[in-house]
């Protein structure tokens, strides 16, 4: 039988998602936005010439106009793909990679507050990450 690997934010911090699996308010599919600044999210060294301050705001504020609970967290992994960000809108779970510019982020921001548009937007079809889609963070 293969040996089943544990995502990288479950060896990094069981706690954070101990916590997200714990919380009532996940159980309850309510919406939320995670958005990750852990090792090499929001980092300067990692993305030099974004303004993460700016697009965290962004996003914080169109979570907070679509109703949604937003959160910050430690390293949601895959590293290599960041700035991350996850949705949950309508017990969907989405996962979001290079979100690393003010037009995707604004595009993502409309979404939030239009959950159940059909599908993804284009615009966001290439930083969505497939093959976690679903999963919690």
């Amino acid at each position: 039988m293969a040996k089943v690997k544990k995502d990288k934010a479950v060896k990094r911090r069981p706690d954070l998602v101990e916590k997200v699996n714990k919380d009532p308010v996940v159980k309850a599919k309510a919406g939320k936005v995670w958005v990750c600044r852990g090792c090499c999210c929001g980092t300067r060294r990692k993305h030099p010439g974004v303004d993460h301050k700016q697009l965290e705001k962004d996003l914080r504020a169109g979570a907070q106009l679509a109703g949604l609970r937003y959160e910050v967290t430690d390293c949601l992994g895959p590293c290599g793909q960041g700035n991350i960000v996850v949705t949950r809108t309508e017990g969907r779970i989405r996962w979001y990679r290079r979100m690393n510019d003010h037009g995707a982020t604004a595009v993502l921001v409309r979404s939030l507050g239009n959950p159940s548009a059909a599908g993804v937007p284009a615009e966001l079809d290439r930083h969505l990450m497939r093959g976690r889609a679903g999963k919690k963070p």
